[in-house]
């Protein structure tokens, strides 16, 4: 399953790269000026040690398609995408994902499952331009069919 988001979310990536770096750069609405913020808390009963699995995923380019950075909880990362999992959210955590320069498109992707005894919550918002784009709660539980995966357009 690892495996199977990690690959998805290279899939995605190469897809918006591709249209971005397709597209013609123009000073018209949309064409650049995003900043996002993503905020994800992971419940105190998520456990590495159970077999508990979430990882999530940013990305985003320029109207160049240029792909920028990334601040994770005010640490800059530099890549094509930016991920945090498992080992990021182990006992429960909050992390913050913030843009570090304007964008022209984007995406957060974001899955988990359940593999221990114990259910854990993930809650989550998505800022774009100080405006929350989509925010939600969702409890994670063993044999949950279909797994959690949410992909949010920046």
């Amino acid at each position: 399953m690892k495996t199977f988001l990690h690959i998805s979310s290279l899939i995605l990536l190469a897809t918006i790269l591709v249209l971005a770096g397709c597209s013609k750069k123009s000073d018209g609405p949309g064409s650049t000026g995003k900043k996002a913020k993503v905020t994800i808390t992971v419940s105190n009963t998520f456990s590495k040690a159970e077999g508990d699995y979430f990882n999530a995923t940013v990305t985003a380019s320029t109207s160049t398609g240029t792909t920028i950075d990334w601040t994770v909880n005010g640490t800059r990362k530099t890549g094509t995408a930016i991920t945090v999992g498992t080992d990021d959210f182990n006992g429960g955590k909050t992390i913050i994902l913030e843009s570090s320069s304007e964008f022209y498109t984007g995406l957060v992707k974001m899955g988990g499952f359940e593999m221990g005894a114990t259910p854990y919550s993930v809650s989550y918002k998505v800022e774009v331009n100080g405006s929350v784009k989509d925010q939600g709660n969702q409890t994670i539980v063993k044999n949950q069919d279909p797994i959690f995966t949410k992909d949010i357009q920046l």
